[in-house]
């Protein structure tokens, strides 16, 4: 009997084991087939539920390198602008001293209206000198607003002249719910978007000699005589952000606008009207994790056999190289790469004249059957029709070529 026990134990224990097997086996054959959201972390999948219990009244979250917005709360709900003016005020500087309209070392005399400034300053004195470092120090991280009427003043002539730009630059940028009214943002009628401060972070971004500044914890001014601390707490709590700004007022509430980039990814979080600093900056923290946690970048890949070039017809030349056109990277759910299916159709021939970018063909990139990204496959040169002379020169080469 104990022999029998035994031989039907170790039966037993071999199905067990082949069942397992064959599961396993069974679920790595399947694998290709799960959705997209098969892939989301399993903490992530409530996404709705995260963005609904956010004491924020307006929130967005993108990826700044392709624009693609991953989450939103109320994305247009209009706001006080605040200090988030003081962003546009410094786009507005980075493109000056980009063009080399303006250098860090340029100098601007404070105004009266810069040293009339009350709230958040550096105690500028009037007719005082201050280069343009100093003052995108006190407007990164100080959130001053004398500093910001002076650095305003000097890239533009004027403060009004300077709210001129502001506003045309939002119109450019697409913020079609900001107005400003001055260029610190603490006067009636500055109103602004999460959506909108959004897309102004994204252009600031791509000017990374703005980020040690953007990013300073800590720091003086004027030979020590003003001090700056950063309301961005996450400059020093967070690893990978870039900027942007923090502040709050009692009516608009705790806002902030916070870039960090991980990996291929840059991904900006704008909350507006929390219900105090330690939520706004927990929340900021969170929809970060979630962004990149959940998201990926994808760089399209050419198929190995997709046709290189094609015939000519009547042409100078027998043929012409193609490539892809209208292909740039784009956010896609963290995992899923595998399952981008690429596709493409190209002309077997086209007829000369032949221009430079001429469409032969479309390519396609699709995910469960939807497409996720389409271009077009174009000629890389111009080819001529081919005339009588040329026609004859042709003629002559190849008749040599062959003695």
């Amino acid at each position: 009997m104990k022999i029998l026990r035994k031989i039907c134990s170790a039966v037993l224990c071999a199905a067990v084991a082949v069942f397992m097997v064959c599961s396993l086996a069974e679920g790595k054959e399947k694998a290709g087939a799960l959705s997209a959201e098969d892939f989301v972390p399993a903490d992530t999948v409530a996404v709705s539920d995260i963005i609904e219990g956010l004491t924020a009244r307006s929130a967005v979250v993108t990826e700044m390198t392709t624009g693609r917005v991953l989450f939103e709360k109320e994305p247009q709900e209009q706001c006080e602008c605040g200090h988030y003016a003081k962003l546009m005020v410094l786009l507005l500087t980075a493109e000056k001293i980009d063009s080399g309209e303006l250098s860090m070392s340029d100098t601007s005399v404070v105004s009266e209206y810069a040293n009339s400034q009350q709230g958040s300053q550096i105690w500028l004195d009037k007719g005082e000198k201050i280069s343009v470092e100093e003052l995108i120090k006190s407007v990164s991280a100080g959130n001053a607003n004398d500093g910001c009427a002076a650095l305003a003043e000097k890239v533009a002539g004027s403060a009004d002249k300077a709210v001129e730009l502001m506003n045309s630059r939002a119109k450019m940028l697409g913020m079609n719910g900001t107005v400003y009214t001055d260029c610190t943002g603490m006067g009636e009628g500055n109103v602004t978007t999460a959506k909108d401060t959004a897309l102004l972070c994204s252009e600031l971004a791509k000017y990374k000699n703005l980020t040690p500044y953007l990013t300073c914890w800590l720091d003086t001014v004027r030979d020590g005589k003003a001090e700056l601390v950063n309301l961005n707490r996450l400059v020093r709590t967070y690893k990978g952000v870039t900027g942007m700004k923090a502040w709050g007022s009692e009516k608009a509430g705790s806002c902030i606008a916070a870039t960090a980039e991980k990996g291929d990814m840059s991904v900006c979080v704008v909350l507006n009207g929390c219900d105090s600093q330690e939520n706004m900056n927990a929340e900021a923290k969170k929809l970060l994790n979630l962004a990149f946690d959940t998201y990926e970048i994808y760089t399209p890949e050419l198929p190995e056999d997709m046709v290189k070039e094609t015939v000519v017809c009547g042409g100078e030349e027998l043929s012409v190289e193609l490539a892809p056109e209208g292909l740039y990277p784009i956010v896609i759910p963290r995992g899923t790469y595998r399952m981008v299916e690429c596709d493409y159709t190209a002309e077997e021939k086209l007829d000369a004249p032949v221009k430079n970018g001429e469409t032969a063909g479309e390519i396609r990139y699709t995910m469960g059957g939807e497409v996720i990204l389409e271009g077009k496959i174009v000629a890389c040169k111009e080819v001529k029709k081919m005339n009588f002379i040329c026609g004859i020169k042709k003629l002559v080469y190849n008749l040599l070529s062959m003695q």
